[in-house]
């Protein structure tokens, strides 16, 4: 017999969904017990700078204990990781019975940010299927009242440092100023020849923006859930993503929608063009890109004069 363990580093929603997508679709391939451990955290950081998400992500998935519960599990992983072999971020492959006997698969950090995907990629299907009925029945019930959008644009704040007035944006862990999103939103409006309705995800406070504040049909959509927004943004048929945002690239990932990056992302694509789909900057020379905003204009109208 052997275990795969997860666990979750003390980090966002985007980041833990990495470990935890690993462990799960290397459990569910090899036909391997699953151990999931950290989700009991409490974490400061969002208070002392008074972010509107707390990162508390207790009863998202079914998977979760109560503190004993996880206690217990924290034991038995303690026992398996002394008297077991272990093996950290193995490959997401099928195993032989030699190959998995007496092991402990331990999977616990991030993949490079040159390709976040690069394990996943080709278990995308499996992935989203994973996530969905991990989902807890809060979460399920929640994300079904969400209304759905047309065009979802990410925007993150939280621990991302604010840009001084005049620096040049380099990208990394800085936030996306809010001019670009502005630009973003007018270029595709021009196109489409209306305001066509824009919602905005974000972990900032709608007091935040005062550019986006001041457009014509814009939301600002707030679940009071990080995963009911994410996987609402995942249903978008357009997504903006925040540079660097790994809840961006997530809900990019699992959706069937084209996607627009900033030219600062340096990551990998995430192959939506394989699937029919935008994926890039903003390029209103593209066709593929054009053709979509003129199906979303469509959809839309279809929509609204129903």
């Amino acid at each position: 017999m052997s275990i795969v363990i997860c666990k979750l580093p003390k980090s966002g929603l985007g980041n833990q969904l990495f470990p935890l997508m690993h462990a799960m679709v290397f459990a569910h391939i090899n036909q391997m017990p699953l151990k999931i451990i950290g989700y009991h955290q409490f974490k400061i950081g969002p208070y002392l700078r008074n972010e509107k998400s707390k990162r508390n992500y207790l009863g998202y998935f079914r998977f979760q204990k109560s503190i004993a519960g996880e206690l217990i599990d924290r034991l038995i992983c303690q026992y398996f990781l002394f008297k077991y072999t272990i093996n950290a971020e193995p490959a997401l492959i099928k195993l032989n019975k030699v190959e998995k006997k007496n092991i402990a698969f331990i999977f616990s950090i991030l993949p490079s940010y040159n390709d976040y995907f690069v394990h996943l990629r080709e278990h995308r299907k499996l992935v989203i299927d994973l996530i969905n009925s991990s989902l807890s029945s809060v979460i399920k019930r929640k994300l079904f009242q969400a209304e759905s959008s047309a065009i979802g644009v990410h925007i993150r704040m939280g621990d991302f440092k604010k840009l001084i007035k005049q620096e040049e944006f380099l990208g990394g862990h800085v936030r996306t100023p809010e001019e670009y999103f502005v630009s973003i939103i007018n270029e595709i409006r021009l196109f489409v020849g209306f305001e066509i309705a824009i919602s905005v995800f974000t972990d900032g406070y709608k007091e935040e923006f005062h550019l986006l504040t001041n457009l014509s049909n814009v939301s600002f959509i707030d679940s009071k859930n990080d995963m009911v927004d994410l996987l609402s943004l995942s249903k978008c048929r357009l997504i903006v993503t925040s540079q660097g945002s790994t809840y961006s690239y997530w809900a990019s990932f699992i959706s069937d929608a084209s996607v627009i990056h900033h030219p600062k992302h340096i990551h990998s694509i995430f192959g939506k063009e394989n699937n029919g789909n935008y994926e890039g900057y903003l390029n209103m020379n593209n066709p593929l890109l054009l053709s979509k905003l003129e199906l979303i204009k469509n959809e839309y109208l279809m929509k609204v004069n129903s």
